[in-house]
């Protein structure tokens, strides 16, 4: 699996980067905006078409899946320990198709946790681009039973390294949206990806 993650910030030319991601071989889009509220959120998705929708999975505003025909539904760690009834919510969204994932940053929470899901982050496995101080910790998941996939400092010439830690792929955050060409450092990341996970 091969991951996009939104900046949080929006552009004038984000909907136009993300179409030529799409295009260009990109499977799946998270996006994360946690500053938007309900409405720009769904301004935000409604620019897109229906083909493009079907391959984003929302982190914040889940029953926005509802109403736009996204492929699935993300938790954030702080998400899944305020909900009574995580359970209930994650089955919920599973019953009427959706994929659910979530984010951790703990092998061990992991281990424990991580059955219910489609597939789940695990960060930083690099030392974060994008995010100061943020230390790599080279987990290494081939005891782990779920679908778990690598994120922080995944920059194109680590990813052949997450094969080796036995990861199902790739989500990338900072690689693409601090680089000055993001459309070159998307395809320079698609292509070594396709190189080693296929």
């Amino acid at each position: 699996m091969l991951i996009l993650i939104t900046s949080e910030k929006s552009n004038s030319v984000e909907k136009e980067q993300l179409l030529h991601f799409f295009e260009n071989g990109l499977p799946l889009l998270h996006v994360r905006k946690p500053g938007m509220v309900e409405e720009e959120m769904k301004c935000w998705l409604s620019k897109f078409e229906e083909k493009y929708l079907q391959k984003m999975v929302l982190h914040h505003h889940h029953h926005l899946a509802e109403i736009f025909p996204v492929k699935g539904i993300h938790l954030k760690e702080s998400f899944r320990s305020n909900q009574k009834d995580l359970a209930g919510y994650v089955e919920g969204y599973k019953s009427k198709g959706f994929t659910v994932s979530s984010s951790f940053h703990d092998l061990e929470q992991l281990k424990n946790n991580a059955s219910s899901f489609d597939y789940v982050f695990l960060s930083p496995v690099f030392t974060s681009v994008s995010k100061k101080g943020y230390e790599g910790q080279t987990f290494n998941v081939e005891n782990i039973s779920c679908k778990a996939l690598a994120l922080g400092g995944i920059e194109a010439d680590k990813i052949r390294r997450t094969k080796e830690l036995r990861y199902a792929g790739v989500a990338v955050l900072g690689a693409v949206w601090l680089a000055k060409n993001k459309e070159e450092a998307f395809i320079g990341i698609y292509n070594e990806y396709r190189n080693v996970y296929h």
